[in-house]
């Protein structure tokens, strides 16, 4: 037998290793026999084909010409945009409170979480949006720039596409749990940027005080009504009762019948007096004395004038009749209504007035923590950051892409 040359077949003929102890030999290769070794044998290198610079080419289109474009428009056309920023939050008086920064509203009856959550819905509706226009004219100043169709505002726009970029132009960052909002408010001009922020501002302390003004007329809405009833009521007692003192005469019956019984008292006093002295003059004088006489005269005066005070009062001097129960129950019915009246009439103010001092010690109104900025350097839009984003969304689409390719082109 010929001598082999390992050397020259070293590279197809696999050495043997040792097998590690404890683990069964390894079952030997199948052998192929068709299978041919050829000496020296390498594999060729991979070479470009068509399907490979499809998905070049098609890399360059999804990736690469959007992000060029992108790149270009951003630094050549694209305005810069300048930011306002504007910091408030709503506070009530029905607690004293200590203004602290970024803490001013977060103490215990200092905020109204429920008026700025009408207040974060509102920066962001069209009344808002038509106020402003009508005060600063937005379509003229988010259409400013003339070359820039991408990030402004097209003139001729309707009112629902100007709230929708509103939305865009005004952030808000609201913190439900301190009760403040943060503005951040962009334009093309750091001046009208800094106006918006202003007239926000505005409207914005227009709209918490009319929610003030709301709250305060809820409050004493009710007490105002009981005391226009009171008030009523107690007009009308004193009206029906100065009607029944003018039909019958009187002020006040019992008053009046008092009074009339002591003039009649001292009457019959003064009767009683002038008949004992006569009486005392008879026994030992005539008749025909002038003293009786004058004694005689002075009797028949004062029962004259008895009997005229009796006839002034009429049927009051006889409280047994009928007329006069009628008149005095008729009267004090009246008199107790009036009475009634005027105390649920001073119950009704002092609780009127208490309504409207609880009110006013829950005014609510808008506290500033930051005045609207004026910016000195352009923060938007962030081109950096654009041009990557259009990178970054480019090789996704393009790597999902061509993974569905090749998943479907393996299936065939």
């Amino acid at each position: 037998a010929a001598d082999i040359d390992t050397d020259e077949y070293s590279d197809a003929i696999p050495l043997p290793t040792k097998r590690p102890a404890g683990k069964p030999p390894a079952k030997p290769p199948r052998h192929d026999p068709f299978a041919t070794y050829i000496p020296g044998a390498s594999a060729k290198p991979a070479e470009m084909r068509r399907r490979h610079w499809g998905l070049v080419l098609f890399f360059l289109m999804m990736v690469i010409f959007p992000a060029v474009v992108h790149s270009w428009y951003l630094y050549t056309r694209a305005a810069d945009q300048y930011e306002s920023d504007v910091g408030f939050g709503s506070r009530t008086e029905d607690a004293p409170s200590t203004f602290a920064f970024l803490g001013v509203l977060s103490g215990s009856g200092a905020s109204s979480s429920s008026d700025m959550d009408i207040l974060n819905q509102f920066i962001g509706s069209q009344e808002l949006v038509a106020r402003i226009d009508k005060k600063l004219d937005l379509r003229s100043i988010f259409s400013k720039p003339a070359n820039d169709p991408l990030f402004t505002f097209p003139k001729d726009g309707s009112i629902e596409d100007l709230v929708g970029y509103w939305q865009k132009m005004v952030l808000p960052n609201y913190d439900s749990g301190t009760g403040l909002m943060t503005l951040r408010i962009f334009a093309f001009d750091p001046h009208d940027a800094q106006n918006i922020a202003s007239a926000v501002l505005d409207e914005s302390t227009s709209i918490i005080n009319e929610l003030s003004t709301t709250a305060q007329t809820d409050a004493t809405k009710y007490s105002a009504e009981t005391l226009a009833n009171a008030e009523k009521r107690m007009a009308e007692s004193q009206r029906v009762l100065t009607a029944y003192r003018i039909k019958n005469h009187i002020v006040d019956p019992q008053a009046q019948l008092a009074g009339a019984s002591q003039v009649v008292n001292t009457l019959v006093q003064q009767l009683g007096a002038a008949q004992i002295d006569r009486d005392m003059l008879v026994g030992t004088l005539p008749d025909s004395d002038p003293r009786i006489a004058q004694l005689n005269r002075r009797i028949e005066v004062i029962q004259k004038r008895m009997d005229e005070e009796n006839s002034k009062v009429g049927g009051l001097a006889d409280t047994t009749s009928p007329g006069y129960a009628e008149l005095v129950v008729g009267y004090q019915n009246l008199q107790m209504e009036q009475d009634f009246a005027q105390k649920a009439y001073l119950t009704a103010l002092s609780a009127y007035d208490q309504a409207v001092n609880d009110a006013q010690h829950k005014t609510r109104y808008l506290t500033t923590f930051l005045s609207p900025t004026l910016a000195e350097s352009t923060t938007a839009p962030n081109r950096p950051l654009r041009v990557f984003l259009t990178l970054l969304a480019g090789f996704l689409a393009w790597a999902s892409i061509v993974m569905i390719y090749y998943a479907l082109r393996d299936r065939r």
